[in-house]
C-alpha cells in the first residue's frame, strides 16, 4: 500500500491488555471490534469496560 490514507476522524486509545495477552487468553489470534456512534454516547466507556473484563479474566 504505497499511498496509505490515514483517517482523520478516529481516535486511538492505549490498551491495558496487549495483543499477546488477548491471544493467550483466548488461544487464538485477536480481532478488532469497532464501536461507532455519536460523540458522548459511551463508546470509550464501553470499550474500557470490555478491556477491564478481559484483564480480570487473565488474573
Amino acid at each position: 500500500m504505497k499511498n496509505r490514507v490515514r483517517s482523520t476522524n478516529t481516535v486511538w486509545h492505549k490498551a491495558a491488555v496487549s495483543r499477546g495477552m488477548r491471544e493467550n487468553l483466548n488461544a487464538h489470534r485477536s480481532a478488532v471490534v469497532w464501536f461507532t456512534g455519536l460523540s458522548g454516547t459511551g463508546k470509550s466507556t464501553i470499550a474500557h469496560a470490555v478491556e477491564e473484563r478481559l484483564r480480570s479474566a487473565l488474573a
